[in-house]
């Protein structure tokens, strides 16, 4: 996964360079400068590369009572990170309708996704979803340009599943809770008495 900007990783402009360092800028952390012998810029063609206004990837590392700055590594453009959250092959949807056929036993879905916005999916059987829960649909391309969905997993009934069950076993730690269910499917199974 590409790393964007954050409170240690941000895109910086270039103010000046000289042979003792450089001063860097930007919104973030300010103006603030890095020395040319402190280890965080590889120096050796780096200068002659970079000039005043480049605007160029910056980590900022803690150390003591100060910070290092260190360049060289790749950071992906914001934009970068709304294209790859487009581009994902699932994208969480919000369901806005759910009904329930008797007659052909069948259970149609609707949801809305920020990306693929309107979603119709149908099913055989019935789909423990509600109208409010967060899905996970992935599709695939039809003929006339229709897509197919799948319902990947309903993420609001694992939160819930995942709250109700911590609060169930509250009186044990985690590996306690791991070690109850295993032992549980275990006897469930008739692999254990």
């Amino acid at each position: 996964m590409a790393n964007y900007e954050d409170e240690n990783h941000q895109f910086s402009t270039i103010l000046s360079i000289d042979d003792s360092g450089v001063w860097l800028e930007n919104n973030l952390w300010g103006r603030f400068f890095t020395k040319r012998f402190d280890g965080s810029i590889y120096w050796d063609g780096w200068r002659t590369t970079h000039k005043p206004g480049d605007v160029i990837p910056v980590l900022r590392q803690k150390r003591g009572n100060t910070y290092a700055y260190i360049t060289g590594f790749d950071l992906c453009r914001a934009e970068q990170k709304l294209r790859d959250f487009i581009d994902q092959e699932e994208q969480d949807a919000v369901v806005t309708s759910v009904v329930h056929i008797q007659a052909s036993a069948t259970t149609q879905i609707q949801a809305y996704s920020p990306v693929w916005k309107e979603i119709c999916y149908e099913s055989y059987g019935m789909i423990g979803v509600q109208r409010g829960d967060i899905v996970t649909f992935s599709r695939t391309k039809g003929k006339q340009d229709n897509y197919k969905y799948s319902l990947i997993k309903n993420k609001t009934v694992e939160e819930i599943k995942k709250q109700s069950i911590a609060q169930i076993l509250k009186d044990f730690n985690e590996a306690e809770r791991g070690r109850i269910l295993l032992l549980s499917d275990r006897i469930r199974l008739g692999l254990d008495k």
